[in-house]
């Protein structure tokens, strides 16, 4: 069983700090560095285009598409590492750790950090996933830290988690589905703690995957399924919420005896 850590008593939750959120001006300040400082260097790029082709406007339409996408990817570009800047002093005065039940209290360096990382991440993701450039995904969490992507793994339009999030090769995701590495339990409690995903797993679409999650080699979790926290898909398996993993290994084999039978049939019928 895993062990709580930092609990208290009840008695102690109103002295507690439960607010969820960053006060206005930590707001105004995150906004302005990830997504408005991004911008100088595109109108910088601009001021370049127009200066290098003199106000030609044959040339400047032929590389307008080319100039566009330049300044997409500068600008996408300047978010990430930027965004990878603040991470960083994050983690220099507070290191992502894991944990079930810790306290909550938002007065606390580590939640703090905790939600301000989880902020500055929103931006680059929503830029990344509504831009022409969705491949740049698995680049901007390799660039983060903290997550694992392995080759080949296929992310559609679904949530990642904040942090603590492993997939190896072959891995699939289907469309509007969630990887959260974090939950708070009741009130006044959260759990932090890594999901992982082994080689060929496959997640259906609108799937919900709670921390601590450990999903097996060859492993597939049906559409519309939620697996509780701190638990293992073994591998080889079909999972879904409710039901056993073994009765659906006995389902499996019987459809490929079924099918066998019937395919049996067939060439008799034939003959």
């Amino acid at each position: 069983m895993p062990e709580n850590k930092d609990l208290k008593d009840d008695d102690d939750n109103e002295k507690i700090n439960l607010r969820s959120d960053l006060d206005l001006k930590t707001y105004a300040f995150l906004h302005f560095f990830v997504a408005l400082l991004p911008i100088y260097p595109v109108f910088y790029l601009i001021y370049l285009y127009i200066f290098v082709l003199n106000f030609n406007l044959l040339l400047g339409l032929v590389f307008l598409p080319l100039f566009i996408i330049a300044e997409l990817l500068l600008y996408i570009a300047s978010v990430v590492y930027l965004t990878k800047f603040l991470l960083i002093l994050s983690h220099w005065r507070s290191k992502p750790r894991e944990g079930v039940n810790m306290e909550r209290d938002f007065n606390s360096r580590m939640v703090y950090h905790y939600h301000l990382r989880g902020f500055v991440k929103k931006f680059p993701l929503w830029l990344i996933v509504r831009s022409p450039f969705p491949f740049l995904l698995k680049w901007m969490f390799k660039t983060f830290g903290l997550y694992e992507i392995g080759n080949n793994v296929r992310i559609y339009d679904s949530w990642i988690g904040l942090e603590f999030i492993y997939l190896e090769d072959n891995c699939t995701i289907g469309l509007g589905s969630v990887l959260s590495s974090h939950l708070v339990d009741g009130l006044n409690r959260l759990t932090i703690k890594r999901i992982t995903m082994k080689e060929n797993s496959q997640l259906g679409h609108y799937t919900l995957v709670s921390p601590g999650i450990k999903i097996g080699k060859n492993s597939r979790v049906k559409s519309k399924s939620g697996i509780p926290k701190l638990q293992r898909v073994r591998r080889n398996t079909i999972y879904t919420t409710g039901t056993d993993n073994r009765v659906f290994k006995k389902d499996r084999k019987a459809t490929k005896e079924l099918r066998r039978e019937l395919e049996e049939e067939n060439i008799n019928e034939l003959k």
